[in-house]
C-alpha cells in the first residue's frame, strides 16, 4: 500500500478519512450530474463517427442480395476542411505563433526590450510545438472537431524521469614518450546507466470526446464550474505523478489500497471503446496477462476533476488519490481547449460538419443503392410463367431454350422500368446540397467540375467558399490557437527554471540562442503567423500582390521597405519548405556589395595609372580573341 501523505498536525487520521469520504462522494455526484447531461450528445457522436468511417449495419436475412454501399462523400468533405485548416495555421511560416508585447505603461526603451522577450518566448513555444509533433496533434484535433460536437485538447506540463543509457568514452591519461607531458588516450567506450530527465516541457494531448465531461451549465470551458477528464494509467505511472504532487506540497495525497483497486475497473471503458464498438469492432477491455502485483501492467481509470483553482484525482471511481489547488497557478484556468465546428450560442457543444450533412449522406447512400438494385432487377428480370414449367429453364445461359406450348401466354417477362436516369439527376442534386452546406465545391476540393463553367464563375465559387472559410478560421483562431499559446506561455513562465537553447526563426545573425527564465517573462498578445484567410483560394492572388509590391520596392528603392523580409514572403508564397536556403542573408549581400565596390575602386585606380583594365588590350597589341570583328575565340581546351 502506498503511504504518500502530506503531514498535517491539525487533522487527525479519522478526520482525514471523513474529509476524504465526503470529497469522494461530492465528486461522484458531480460526475453523475455531468454524465447524465452529456449522454444526449453521445448518440450524435456515434452516428457521425459511423458516417466518417463508412460503417453500415449488415443487411437482415430478408434483405440479403440488396446493395449496401456507403459513398464516402462525408470523408471527402472532412478531408477538405481538415487540409485547409491545417495548412492555414501550420504551413511554411515559422514560428507558428507570433507574440506581441503589451504596450501598456511601457516606455520606448521598455518596448524594445519587451519585443525581444516576446521573440524569445515565441521561439520557445514554437520549439515545444515541434517537439509535441503539432501537425499530427492538430490533424487529430481538427478531425475530432469535424466529427464530434466539440474537440478537446489538453495543455499541461509534463515532467518525466527515467533510467537512460548512454555511450561514453573511456579515456586514460598517459605521458608522452617524447616530451613526458600528459596526453589523453581513447581506450574505447562504455555504457553508462543513470537517471535522466526525458521530458520537462509543455505537453499537448488530444482528449477523446467520450473522455471529457463539462459542466452542463457552462457556455465555454472558462464559464464551466468544473470539468472531468478521464485517462488510464498504470500503478507505476500514477505513483510517479503522486510523488511529484507530494513534493510540491500544495495539496493532500491520500494512501491508495492498490490491492483493493485491482479488478474494480472491469466495467469501466475508455473513449476508444465507445468508438470501436459503435462500428462493429471488438475493443480490448482487459489488461492482458500480467502478474497480480506487477505495477507496470495493470491499468486504472483516473478521473481528473478540474476547477479554476482546484484539482483532484479519483481512481476507478472508488478512491480519492489527491485533492488540492490547481498546479497551474500562473494562468489560473482549466488546462483545456474546447472548439466546436459550428458554435451554438451559449452552449459549449456545437454542431459538427458531419452532423450538418448527416441526412444528405444517408439520402445519397439510399439513392445509390436503389439505383444498383434497379440495374440488378433490369439485368436479372423476373418472369410470368404457367405453372409446371421447370424453373431452371429461366436461368440465363448462351443458346438457352424455354420449352412452352403457347409462347404468347405461357411465358411473359415482368418488365422493371429503368429509373437510373432520374437517379443520376437526384444524386447530382444531393451532392450539390452537400457542397453548399459545407462550402466545398469541386474547385475547392481539387476536383474537375461536373459541368463546364467559365473562369469567372469558378472564381466566384472559390471566393464565396473562401469567405465562409475565413470566418471559421477566425473562430478556430480565437477559441483554439490563441488559448493554446496563452496556456503554453504561462506554463513556461511558471515551470522553466533553467536556461534553454532555442532557435530563432528569421534571425540570421544568431540561429540558436540560450534563453533564461527571466527573458520570457511578460504579458503578450498571441497571433498565429499563418494566413488569416483561406490559403488555397488566395494563394495565386497573394503571390501576385507580393510580386507587385516587390517590383515597386526595387524600382523606387523606397528606404522604408524592408526588401529582405518582402523577398522572404514572396519566396514563401511558392510553398518552399526552407526558404532560407534559396536566399542570401543580409550580411552576405553586404559582403558582396563591399567586394564589388572594392573591385570598382581597384579598376578606377588602375585606369588612372594607365594600366589596362580587365578585357582591355595592352598598348601596342591587338584586341584579344573574341573582341575583333569576325574572329571568334578558340573552343575551350584548344590552345
Amino acid at each position: 500500500m502506498d503511504t504518500l501523505t502530506i503531514a498535517t498536525e491539525d487533522i487527525t487520521p479519522v478526520a482525514e478519512d471523513t474529509a476524504r469520504a465526503e470529497a469522494t462522494t461530492e465528486l461522484l455526484q458531480r460526475f453523475e450530474y455531468a454524465d447524465g447531461w452529456r449522454s444526449q450528445f453521445e448518440d450524435v457522436a456515434r452516428r457521425c463517427y459511423k458516417l466518417y468511417v463508412g460503417y453500415r449495419d449488415e443487411l437482415t436475412e430478408e434483405q440479403k442480395g440488396r446493395s449496401n454501399l456507403h459513398i464516402p462523400r462525408t470523408y471527402e468533405a472532412v478531408d477538405t476542411w481538415r487540409a485547409r485548416l491545417l495548412k492555414a495555421f501550420f504551413g511554411v511560416s515559422r514560428p507558428y505563433i507570433d507574440f506581441l508585447p503589451s504596450p501598456e505603461g511601457a516606455t520606448p526603451e521598455m518596448m524594445e526590450a519587451n519585443e525581444r522577450k516576446a521573440e524569445l518566448a515565441s521561439a520557445l513555444v514554437d520549439q515545444q510545438l515541434e517537439r509535441n509533433n503539432v501537425v499530427s496533434v492538430f490533424y487529430d484535433f481538427i478531425t475530432s472537431m469535424l466529427i464530434f460536437p466539440a474537440a478537446i485538447l489538453g495543455v499541461g506540463w509534463r515532467y518525466e524521469k527515467r533510467m537512460v543509457r548512454t555511450r561514453e568514452p573511456v579515456v586514460q591519461v598517459v605521458p608522452d614518450p617524447m616530451t613526458g607531458a600528459p596526453v589523453p588516450v581513447l581506450l574505447g567506450f562504455q555504457m553508462v546507466e543513470q537517471d535522466g530527465v526525458v521530458w520537462d516541457d509543455n505537453e499537448l494531448v488530444n482528449i477523446n470526446f467520450f473522455d471529457f465531461w463539462p459542466d452542463p451549465r457552462g457556455k465555454d470551458v472558462d464559464s464551466c464550474r468544473f470539468v472531468f477528464q478521464r485517462e488510464w494509467c498504470t500503478q507505476e505511472q500514477l505513483q510517479d505523478r503522486l510523488e511529484v504532487l507530494h513534493q510540491a506540497g500544495t495539496g493532500t495525497v491520500y494512501p491508495i489500497d492498490w490491492e483493493a483497486m485491482r479488478g474494480t475497473g472491469g466495467e469501466l471503458q475508455d473513449g476508444a471503446w465507445e468508438m470501436m464498438s459503435s462500428v462493429g469492432l471488438t475493443p480490448e477491455a482487459s489488461d492482458g496477462f500480467w502478474p497480480r502485483d506487477d505495477a507496470k501492467g495493470h491499468l486504472f481509470e483516473i478521473l481528473h476533476y478540474w476547477e479554476d483553482d482546484r484539482h483532484a484525482l479519483l481512481i476507478n471511481r472508488k478512491q480519492l488519490a489527491y485533492d488540492g489547488p490547481t498546479p497551474y497557478w500562473r494562468h489560473g484556468k482549466k488546462p483545456f481547449i474546447v472548439v466546436p465546428f459550428d458554435k451554438v450560442p451559449n452552449q459549449i457543444y456545437g454542431i459538427s460538419a458531419v452532423q450538418l450533412i448527416e441526412h444528405l449522406q444517408h439520402e445519397l447512400n439510399t439513392h445509390r443503392n436503389q439505383r444498383i438494385d434497379n440495374v440488378s432487377l433490369v439485368l436479372n428480370r423476373m418472369w410470368i410463367a404457367r405453372r409446371g414449367i421447370d424453373e431452371e429453364q429461366f436461368i440465363s445461359r448462351p443458346h438457352g431454350i424455354i420449352w412452352v406450348d403457347n409462347p404468347e401466354s405461357d411465358v411473359k417477362p415482368l418488365v422493371t422500368p429503368d429509373v437510373t436516369g432520374s437517379a443520376y439527376n437526384e444524386e447530382s442534386v444531393i451532392k450539390q446540397d452537400m457542397e453548399s452546406t459545407l462550402a466545398t465545391p469541386n474547385v475547392i476540393r481539387g476536383m474537375t467540375p461536373e459541368r463546364r463553367e467559365t473562369a469567372t464563375a469558378t472564381m466566384t465559387q472559390a471566393s464565396n467558399a473562401s469567405m465562409r472559410f475565413d470566418v471559421k478560421i477566425l473562430l478556430f483562431d480565437s477559441l483554439g490557437i490563441r488559448r493554446m499559446a496563452m496556456l503554453m506561455d504561462m506554463n513556461n513562465q511558471q515551470f522553466i527554471d533553467q536556461p534553454r537553447l532555442v532557435r530563432l526563426f528569421g534571425d540570421d545573425t544568431a540561429e540558436w540562442q540560450m534563453v533564461g527564465p527571466h527573458e520570457i517573462m511578460g504579458e503578450y498578445d498571441y497571433r498565429p503567423a499563418g494566413a488569416s484567410t483561406d490559403p488555397a483560394a488566395n494563394k495565386e492572388l497573394r503571390r501576385q500582390q507580393l510580386t507587385q509590391a516587390l517590383m515597386f520596392a526595387i524600382q523606387t528603392n523606397n528606404p522604408f521597405i524592408k526588401k529582405y523580409e518582402l523577398t522572404r514572403e514572396w519566396m514563401g508564397s511558392f510553398d518552399f519548405r526552407n526558404v532560407d536556403k534559396f536566399l542570401y542573408t543580409p550580411e552576405e549581400v553586404q559582403e558582396m556589395q563591399q567586394a564589388a565596390q572594392a573591385a570598382e575602386q581597384q579598376q578606377a585606380i588602375m585606369a588612372q595609372m594607365g594600366q589596362p583594365q580587365v578585357g582591355q588590350p595592352m598598348p601596342g597589341m591587338g584586341a584579344p580573341p573574341g573582341m575583333m570583328p569576325g574572329i571568334e575565340p578558340p573552343p575551350e581546351g584548344i590552345a
